[in-house]
């Protein structure tokens, strides 16, 4: 058995050497032998030092003046990624809406800069509809989506006259029912169908069991509830345009239904968001192992990403066909994109604080944030650049780590980059999506943020202090 399980391990290790050659090969012809992603699929770039230059500031000094970890938001980039965002979707389509989903980036600093572009909200719950209010949105710019909206949610969302409450189950019916009576008003609501492809689980109701249609049922027995929209997410990270085709099919065949059963017609198709982007990649089980026996994940390809007008053509043309113009009043494509707008627009700078030689083993950087303010490098692959020395090679490979005191605080396994020090700086890219919401003070305290544009920084957010991470607790 033992000589069975070292055969097997052999065996083992020569098929990932093998993957990694091959890797190593994709690797130079895909990025000319510089080994990563090239800096203008960020819209970012080195300035005459070798320093990583964001929106007009070289991120060295932003570190010195701002300390690290250091968010670093760059203004042009979002906007401009925003904006490409709804006109691809708008060339397909006469009326769509844009949602920002506050649960990817909640930095009240981002939300405005999208909300002054153009962006509504999305939100999912009792916080997030807050913050929107407190951003100063109108109802009439608010979707409030979400598995667990509890009755004060729902209350505000009805005082607040929200454009669209889209149902994930019957209970909620009465509750908005009976709200919308209180305050004299009829309320919007739509209902998110799951159909066969994409996210299910404990999340909306199902088209083909009949409970979607149940639904629908329900809401017309209601006086104070109009039924308009019908309301599906998919996923996170979808790079597939096949996806999205069979869902929106599946979900627009349900719709046209509700039309002929009940005469429903639709002012709202809330096709959610998750759309992908090409800088970031899901792990997939060969990574996972690769990693774990000390080879980096497979290579990252820009190009395997669909652009953003492939998924926008396919919505609009089936729409297009379900809801043709002589119909008369066509409805509202609703897309609540989160990822695709903020991922590549924010930065994540940090500082390295010792190298340590291993036997049997690579070098391990050590860096002031680790899983406690980048916890989407755990499931995901994400670009880190030298931020202070990016016109030197990479000629050494690293395993990077975080300040945390358990060994799962590792953000990257095997990367190439030039030999680095303490005191250098290191940038995780894409940042945007996923990071701040799931910032936790594990024996640190939370980054701060600033926005940069023109050479100039503005602070987003003031870094937590000691004194905030114990503000509501007795320390007498």
């Amino acid at each position: 058995m033992i000589v069975i399980d070292g055969l097997r391990r052999i065996a083992k290790m020569a098929v990932l050497h093998v993957l990694h050659r091959v890797d190593k090969s994709q690797r130079r012809r895909l990025y000319e032998g510089r080994g990563s992603v090239p800096l203008h699929h960020w819209g970012v770039s080195a300035n005459d030092r070798g320093h990583l230059l964001i929106g007009g500031c070289d991120a060295i000094d932003l570190a010195e003046r701002y300390g690290t970890p250091l968010h670093v938001v760059d203004e042009a980039s979002l906007v401009r990624t925003f904006t490409a965002f709804r006109d691809a979707f708008l060339r397909h389509y006469p009326k769509v809406e844009i949602g920002y989903s506050y649960k990817t980036n909640p930095l009240p600093g981002v939300l405005k800069i999208l909300h002054r572009a153009g962006a509504s909200a999305e939100v999912i719950s009792h916080f997030e509809l807050w913050l929107a209010l407190k951003l100063g949105m109108p109802g009439d710019r608010i979707i409030f989506n979400g598995p667990a909206k509890t009755e004060e949610a729902l209350a505000l969302a009805v005082s607040s006259g929200v454009k669209l409450i889209n149902i994930d189950n019957i209970d909620e019916l009465q509750t908005i029912h009976e709200l919308a009576q209180t305050h004299g008003r009829r309320q919007r609501v739509g209902v998110r169908v799951v159909p066969s492809v994409g996210w299910a689980g404990q999340f909306g109701l199902n088209i083909r069991s009949g409970a979607a249609l149940a639904a629908f049922h329900r809401i017309r027995e209601l006086g104070n509830l109009i039924p308009c929209g019908v309301h599906v997410h998919l996923g996170t990270g979808i790079k597939s345009v096949d996806i999205y085709a069979t869902a929106l099919r599946e979900v627009l065949e349900f719709s046209k239904s509700l039309e002929r059963q009940f005469a429903i017609r639709m002012e709202f198709l809330d096709f959610g968001g998750g759309f992908g982007v090409s800088t970031v990649k899901p792990y997939s089980v060969t990574d996972t192992r690769l990693m774990a026996n000390g080879f980096p994940p497979t290579v990252l390809d820009v190009a395997a990403h669909a652009p953003i007008d492939a998924f926008a053509k396919t919505v609009g043309d089936l729409v297009g066909r379900y809801y043709p113009p002589a119909e008369g009043a066509r409805p509202t494509i609703i897309l609540e994109p989160g990822r695709a707008i903020t991922s590549s627009a924010q930065t994540l700078l940090l500082r390295v604080l010792a190298v340590k030689p291993r036997a049997g083993a690579n070098d391990a950087v050590i860096t002031d944030g680790g899983k406690n303010v980048a916890f989407p490098t755990g499931y995901e692959h994400h670009e880190m650049q030298a931020a202070s020395k990016l016109r030197l090679p990479a000629t050494k490979t690293y395993d990077v780590f975080g300040p945390l005191c358990h060994l799962g605080d590792i953000l990257f396994h095997s990367i190439d980059l030039p030999l680095v020090g303490p005191g250098e700086l290191l940038a995780v890219m894409d940042s945007g999506a996923y990071f701040v919401p799931n910032q936790m003070n594990f024996s640190n305290p939370r980054s701060a943020a600033v926005a940069v544009g023109e050479g100039r920084a503005v602070v987003l957010r003031k870094r937590e202090t000691f004194e905030h991470i114990v503000a509501l607790d007795d320390c007498g």
